[in-house]
């Protein structure tokens, strides 16, 4: 009798994960019409008010859909996101990935996939480091709420305030509503610099006046003396250029650099690998690859105007659902109730939710408010570079790294899109969650 009940429950299992599977390819985009939508270029994904999010290298990280899907299992279980891993790495010809997930604070999922390097055939595992790309806003975000709770910074104070009136370069005169620009701003993507505009002009002219670069105080004066596209405060657009001055405010708060003072931070909440990312390789990172067959992509961070020695953070999946832990106050309490409120409140009038309810929070890409509570996501990605860190309101987080993406035809897709909502999808549909706390594996 036993065995008969084993052998059900196994064909139930299995029938849940063809079920899934079947699922996974209905939601998938076409590779080549998504590489039409997605390419990666110089001009990167057009700008719109809302969210529509660009990495300041040339890249993309479209938002993925988080409406639920009809068509989803309605008891789903851990091992389904072996499935939609594997699916994920088979259609788009990403050589490696990670997934970690954390319910009610506890790790109860953290595997690796495939490899980190085509080359070394170093199989990928949940302490791989991968790069952050754009969720690298989310850590600095971190930092900088524990500096107001320190009581070295305010969200409304004035950039000017925490950083100094600069003298501008000669010959230079600042936007007077410049003076205005919050610090709330800034992390809201609303300081009134778009990326396709006043951060070029910006760029160009540090390159005209020292095309080698200029250390980044000096490079701060060219900027300030850049009209603004719009008034602050009022429009809400992705800008990666205004991440550059977020490094520079937490710098003068903490009064000391921005890596030691963040490294410090994420050691308090039990995160000791994640780390800047260098100009070559960090021993234990995932190589990054494009195109297909997958072609190696050099690691290390191009110095780029306005962001000298800026770079991104590379980290585990492991320690990205740590933080999230820590921000959402599920496993620690990294930041206080209050200081969360803060990171996931609507957007200050007269700026207006997007249409589909979704609103930038503080470094977070979407924020949306729902009958069972809130869900927050950011990602990042640029040549090579897939991740994804999102909040579910089951009180569930996960985080997907992946090292490259591509069609057949060798263009470059954004698998993230259709991994995450098959992800999505299954949590919102465990019945049964695992009670084993598997961070005391990972210290």
């Amino acid at each position: 009798m036993a065995a008969k009940n084993s052998n059900a429950k196994n064909f139930s299992i299995l029938l849940i994960r063809i079920i899934l599977v079947v699922n996974f390819s209905l939601l998938t985009i076409a590779p080549t019409a998504l590489a039409q939508q997605s390419p990666f270029n110089q001009g990167g994904l057009p700008s719109v008010e809302g969210s529509a999010p660009r990495d300041f290298d040339y890249s993309y990280a479209p938002q993925a859909d988080d409406e639920p899907d009809s068509l989803a299992p309605q008891n789903a279980s851990l091992l389904d996101l072996d499935a939609i891993m594997t699916e994920t790495l088979q259609r788009y010809y990403v050589p490696g990935g990670s997934l970690a997930v954390a319910h009610n604070g506890k790790l109860i999922y953290a595997r690796g996939f495939g490899v980190a390097n085509l080359r070394t055939q170093e199989p990928v595992t949940p302490n791989t480091l991968f790069n952050l790309a754009s969720c690298t806003k989310a850590v600095s975000t971190f930092a900088v709420m524990r500096l107001v709770e320190s009581g070295k910074l305010s969200l409304d104070d004035t950039m000017y305030n925490v950083i100094g009136r600069p003298n501008l370069v000669s010959g230079m005169q600042a936007d007077p509503r410049v003076a205005q620009i919050t610090v709330r701003q800034l992390l809201h993507h609303s300081a009134g610099w778009n990326d396709d505009s006043a951060y070029i002009k910006a760029g160009n002219e540090v390159m005209r006046l020292a095309p080698n670069g200029l250390p980044y105080a000096q490079a701060v004066r060219v900027l300030l003396a850049t009209p603004l596209d719009y008034a602050p405060g009022t429009q809400a657009k992705y800008a990666n250029g205004d991440w550059n001055l977020i490094k520079y405010i937490i710098e003068c708060a903490a009064q000391r650099s921005y890596g030691d003072y963040l490294q410090e931070q994420l050691n308090s909440i039990g995160i000791h690998d994640m780390c800047e990312e260098s100009r070559g390789v960090i021993r234990g990172q995932a190589s990054r690859y494009g195109g297909f067959p997958p072609r190696i992509i050099p690691g290390g961070q191009r110095t780029v105007p306005l962001m000298p020695d800026f770079g991104n953070w590379m980290a585990s999946a492991v320690d990205m659902v740590k933080l999230l832990t820590a921000i959402d106050g599920t496993r620690m309490q990294g930041i206080s109730f209050d200081s969360f409120q803060q990171l996931i409140a609507p957007l200050p009038p007269p700026m207006k939710n997007n249409p589909n309810g979704s609103h930038f929070g503080l470094g977070l890409d979407t924020v949306r408010m729902t009958a069972e509570g809130v869900t927050f996501s950011k990602n990042g990605g640029k040549p090579g570079v897939h991740c994804q860190i999102v909040h579910l309101p089951n009180n569930t987080d996960f985080c997907l790294m992946l090292n490259g993406g591509s069609s057949q035809d060798g263009s470059t897709v954004n698998p993230l899109t259709t991994s995450i909502k098959a992800i999505r999808q299954c949590l919102n549909n465990i019945k049964e969650w695992p009670t084993r706390d598997l961070f005391a594996d990972y210290q």
